[in-house]
C-alpha cells in the first residue's frame, strides 16, 4: 500500500497469540490474569484466555477438561492446571491480556499433589466406612419417616469425614478445598463445604461466612474456580448446575474484628449442618469440608478460635498446610480429645504447593468489586439486568452492627437512612422487622441490594435489586465491610 508523501508501506505479518504446552504426568501450567481489563467486555470473542485440552487429561482444582472444549479463564483468575498422564494444551490469547504464566514439572513422587491425592483416598476410604454404618443405622428422623419411634439406647450413625483445613495465610487452604469438592463429586458423593473465613465468600459476597452442597460439577471457567457468586441460582440460567448456600452475614473483614459475633455464627452455622447431615443420608456419608481464616504458629488466639471450631462442627480431621510448627502445636493442642463419636482427632501436616501465593491487598480489593458488580450485573457468560427501584424512609428498616464491639454490646442497633449510606451494599435478611434484633442478626441472607443514592429532602431512597418487588418486611442490615468501592450506576 502506498500513502502520499510516505512511500510504501511494508506489510506487517500478524501477531501470533496462539501457542502450545506439553505437560509431562503431574506436570502444572500456572497462569495469573491481573483485573486490568473490564468485566464488561464488549468482545467476547477476546473475553480473556482460552484453553483448548488437545491430547490427554487436565483439571483445575479437581474438574476435568473435556477434551477439544474451549474454555475461557477471565480476568482476575490465578489458578493452575494440572495433569497426572500428561496432556497438550492450546493456549490463545488473542485479548492481548498481560498474562503470567509457567510450566512446572516434578517427578511424581516429589509433587505436592500426591500428597493431595493420596488424602482424597483416604477419605474416601472413610466415607465408604460410613455408608456401611449408614445401612445399619438410620437416624432418628429416617425412623420418623418409616413410622418407628427411636429407642433408647440407638447408636447415631456416624457420618462421613469432617476435614478443618488450616495453616497461615497464603497456602492454598482455599483451593485444597475446592480440590477435595471435586474430587468428591467426581466419585459421586455429595460433600458440605463451609467457608469460616469472612474476608471470602462460599457462592455469596465477601464479608459472609456459608455452607453449601456440593453434588454437581463446578465451574473451572469462573475466577473463584466454583466457589463464586456466579455459581448461585441468583446469578441466572447456567452451563453449569448451581448451588444453594445457607450463608450468614458477618460485615466484617476479619475474624478478630468481631470475635464473639464470630463464635456465635460458627456455632449456628454447626447446628444447621448437623440437621443435615440428620435429614440427608447422602450428605451424610460424604462429609463436611471446613476452609478457615489464616493462623500462624504460635498465634494462641487463632489456635483457640480452630479449637473452637474444631468441636462445634465435630471435625474428625485437621489438615495443616504449610506449617511444620503449626501441626505441631495443634497436635499437642488435641492430643487427649475426641469427636462425640469417640473418634480420635487426627493432625494431618502437608506441605503447600510452591504455586500457592499470597493475594496482595490490591487484588482482594478487585476481586471484591468484582463479586459486587457479577453479583448485580452478572459476567461475560450471563448479563444480568438488575432493577432500579424507589422506596420512601418508612419503607425500609435498616440495622447496623455497633462500629467497635464491646462487652453488653447489643448485636445490632436501628439506624436512620442517610446519604452517607450511598454505594453501599446491604443483606436483606431472612426475617421480619417486628423479629428481635438477635433474630435478625443470627437469620439467613435472602439476598443483596446496593444503595444508589439517597434523596433526603424527600425522604425517598433509590437502590439496586437482582429481582423486582418490593422488600416487604425483611430486615436489611449495613454492615461495616466490603466498603462502597465503587459507583455501580456510574
Amino acid at each position: 500500500m502506498s500513502i502520499p508523501g510516505l512511500g510504501q508501506i511494508a506489510p506487517q505479518a500478524p501477531t501470533s497469540t496462539q501457542r502450545t504446552i506439553n505437560l509431562r504426568p503431574f506436570g502444572e501450567w500456572r497462569f495469573s490474569i491481573p483485573h486490568q481489563h473490564s468485566t464488561f467486555s464488549s468482545s467476547s470473542s477476546a473475553a480473556g484466555v482460552t484453553v483448548r485440552l488437545v491430547a490427554g487429561t487436565a483439571e483445575r482444582d479437581g474438574t476435568e477438561l473435556a477434551p477439544n472444549c474451549v474454555y475461557t479463564f477471565l480476568p482476575g483468575t490465578k489458578s493452575k492446571l494440572f495433569t497426572d498422564q500428561g496432556c497438550t494444551l492450546e493456549i490463545n490469547n488473542t485479548g492481548g491480556y498481560p498474562l503470567e504464566d509457567r510450566v512446572v514439572e516434578y517427578p511424581p513422587e516429589q509433587s505436592p499433589m500426591l500428597s493431595y491425592l493420596n488424602l482424597h483416598f483416604g477419605l474416601q476410604d472413610h466415607e465408604r466406612a460410613a455408608a456401611a454404618h449408614a445401612q445399619q443405622h438410620p437416624t432418628h428422623h429416617q425412623q420418623q419417616q418409616q413410622g418407628r419411634g427411636a429407642g433408647a439406647g440407638v447408636a447415631r450413625p456416624k457420618p462421613g469425614p469432617r476435614v478443618l483445613i488450616c495453616g497461615p495465610s497464603g497456602v492454598g487452604k482455599t483451593s485444597l478445598a475446592k480440590l477435595l469438592a471435586a474430587l468428591a463429586t467426581r466419585m459421586g458423593s455429595q460433600p458440605l463445604v463451609a467457608n469460616l473465613n469472612p474476608t471470602d465468600g462460599l457462592l455469596c459476597l465477601p464479608g459472609t461466612l456459608g455452607a453449601a452442597v456440593f453434588g454437581t460439577l463446578m465451574d473451572v471457567e469462573e475466577p473463584a474456580g466454583g466457589f463464586g457468586v456466579t455459581n448461585t441460582p441468583i446469578s441466572g440460567p447456567s452451563a453449569v448446575p448451581v448451588k444453594n448456600p445457607l450463608t450468614f452475614y458477618f460485615g466484617r473483614e476479619k475474624v478478630e474484628d468481631d470475635v464473639d459475633m464470630w463464635r456465635q455464627m460458627t456455632e449456628r452455622l454447626a447446628v444447621l449442618v448437623r440437621r443435615k447431615f440428620e435429614r440427608n443420608r447422602d450428605v451424610r456419608v460424604a462429609g463436611l469440608l471446613v476452609d478457615t481464616a489464616p493462623v500462624e504458629a504460635g498465634d494462641k488466639e487463632g489456635q483457640e478460635l480452630l479449637g473452637w471450631a474444631v468441636r462445634q462442627f465435630d471435625a474428625n480431621y485437621v489438615v495443616v498446610l504449610g506449617s511444620e510448627q503449626l501441626k505441631t502445636e495443634l497436635g499437642q493442642q488435641f492430643a487427649s480429645e475426641k469427636t462425640s463419636f469417640g473418634e480420635p482427632i487426627t493432625i494431618l501436616g502437608l506441605d503447600k504447593s510452591d504455586g500457592a501465593v499470597q493475594i496482595d491487598k490490591g487484588w482482594r480489593q478487585k476481586s471484591t468489586e468484582t463479586a459486587i458488580k457479577e453479583y448485580f450485573f452478572g459476567g461475560i457468560k450471563a448479563r444480568l439486568s438488575p432493577f432500579t427501584q424507589s422506596a420512601s424512609f418508612d419503607e425500609l428498616v435498616v440495622f447496623k452492627a455497633p462500629e467497635e464491639p464491646y462487652e453488653g454490646a447489643p448485636v445490632l442497633e436501628r439506624v436512620e437512612i442517610t446519604p452517607e449510606m450511598s454505594h453501599w451494599t446491604l443483606a436483606v435478611m431472612i426475617a421480619s422487622v417486628t423479629d428481635s434484633p438477635q433474630a435478625i442478626r443470627f437469620s439467613s441472607v435472602l439476598g443483596f441490594i446496593v444503595i444508589a443514592d439517597v434523596d433526603q429532602e424527600r425522604r425517598r431512597v433509590k437502590f439496586l435489586s437482582p429481582v423486582s418487588g418490593r422488600l416487604g418486611n425483611h430486615p436489611l442490615i449495613w454492615g461495616r465491610w466490603p466498603e462502597p468501592y465503587l459507583n455501580l450506576l456510574a
